[in-house]
């Protein structure tokens, strides 16, 4: 027995697998976990974070409350310095990339650069005028720098990533 659809259901039907695929491929934590741009805009805090000092813990003694919580802040110390070292290494490694590209490559890496990496970090504004080009000009190096990052920390995963949000975009329906 088959079962006859109208052209609207069946788009509506495609809709659905294709933004629900999404939700199926990979949970809303595992890609907030890749986000780069996120990464990026905390990267002082996250710098600034190993150079504060923790106090240490006797480890002869019985631990209270408070020597245990303490653990807990040196374990996420840890985790944060070895991710500091990898993001730092691939920056550095993007940096070289970019060096060895074109013009516009080297003002992609020192957009990211001066837009999140440096203290007294420049607006696109500023950075606009700087290079005297159009601010979405700036706009579309810090993405392309962005997705370029994306997959040296995450490797394939951020591929998938940028697809689905690209396919997602994509087949949006217009409001």
């Amino acid at each position: 027995m088959a079962i006859e659809l109208s052209d609207a259901t069946i788009g509506k039907i495609v809709a659905g697998l294709i933004t629900g695929g999404s939700n199926f491929a990979k949970s809303e934590s595992e890609q907030q976990l890749r986000n780069t741009k996120s990464l990026l805009r905390h990267y002082r805090l996250l710098e600034n974070h190993l150079n504060i000092e923790v106090p240490t813990v006797d480890e002869d003694v019985p631990l209270s409350k408070y020597e245990i919580s303490l653990y807990s802040l040196l374990g996420y110390r840890v985790r944060s310095k070895e991710m500091m070292e990898f993001v730092n290494n691939i920056l550095d490694r993007y940096r070289q990339l970019c060096a060895a590209g074109t013009f516009e490559d080297g003002r992609r890496y020192d957009v990211i650069k001066k837009l999140y990496l440096i203290d007294n970090a420049l607006t696109r504004v500023q950075l606009a005028d700087y290079y005297d080009v159009d601010e979405k000009t700036i706009r579309r190096d810090e993405r392309k720098a962005i997705d370029d990052l994306s997959v040296m920390i995450f490797g394939i995963d951020a591929l998938n990533d940028m697809s689905k949000t690209r396919r997602t975009a994509v087949h949006k329906s217009p409001k």
